[in-house]
C-alpha cells in the first residue's frame, strides 16, 4: 500500500487539490481602511474609557486603585474634593491619565476599580505621529465612543477613511454588517 502512495505521489495530489480549492475560492481579505473596518467583540480590551452614570456624573471615585495594581505604573490619578456634583462621591479625579506606550491592556485596571468606572474599549487604532497624543487624558476618555457597548462585535462594517487636522480616522458604520469569516 505504502509503495502504491510513493508511486502516484498519493500525499502531492492532495496538497496540491487543497491549495487549487483555496485559489478558486472566494477571498476573505479585508479592504481596511478604505472600505471596511473590524468592530471588536465586547470583550476586547483596547483604549480604555471611563464611564458615567444615568445621570451623567463621572464614576470614578479617585480610589486610585487601578494605579496601584497597574504593573507598567501607567495610570496617573490626583484626587480632589467635589463640591460641584460632577462625581457620584465626594471625591473625583482633577488628573487621570494612561501612558499608552507603557500600558500593555492587561486589564488589571478594570478589575479592581469597585465602581466600574474604568473599561476597556473596542477603540485599536492607536497609532500616532507625537507622543502627546500617546497620552490619553481624562477628556479623551469620557468622551463618548462611535461603537455602543451593546453592539455585538465581531462584524466586519462598511466604513469611511477620513483625514483632517487631528489624524487619520476611520468611522464605521454600523447599519451595513457582515462576519468576516
Amino acid at each position: 500500500m505504502s509503495i502504491l502512495r510513493k508511486l502516484f505521489f498519493v500525499d502531492l495530489l492532495k496538497g496540491l487539490s487543497l491549495t487549487l480549492k483555496y485559489n478558486v475560492s472566494k477571498s476573505i481579505t479585508i479592504r481596511y481602511p478604505d472600505e471596511e473596518k473590524w468592530v471588536p467583540y465586547q470583550r476586547f480590551r483596547g483604549l480604555h474609557t471611563l464611564n458615567r452614570d444615568a445621570q451623567g456624573r463621572e464614576l470614578c471615585v479617585a480610589c486610585e486603585l487601578c494605579a496601584k495594581i497597574c504593573p507598567t505604573q501607567c495610570i496617573t490619578v490626583i484626587p480632589m474634593e467635589d463640591d460641584t456634583g460632577m462625581g457620584i462621591a465626594d471625591r473625583v479625579a482633577k488628573v487621570y491619565e494612561i501612558n499608552l506606550v507603557r500600558c500593555m491592556f492587561c486589564g488589571f485596571c478594570e478589575d479592581a476599580c469597585p465602581t466600574t468606572a474604568i473599561r476597556m474599549g473596542r477603540e485599536y487604532e492607536l497609532a500616532c505621529f507625537s507622543l502627546d497624543c500617546a497620552v490619553a487624558a481624562k477628556e479623551k476618555l469620557l468622551a463618548p465612543k462611535e461603537i455602543p457597548v451593546e453592539f455585538e462585535g465581531g462584524y466586519v462594517v462598511k466604513a469611511k477613511f477620513e483625514r483632517s487636522k487631528e489624524g487619520i480616522r476611520v468611522r464605521p458604520d454600523l447599519t451595513r454588517k457582515k462576519r468576516w469569516w
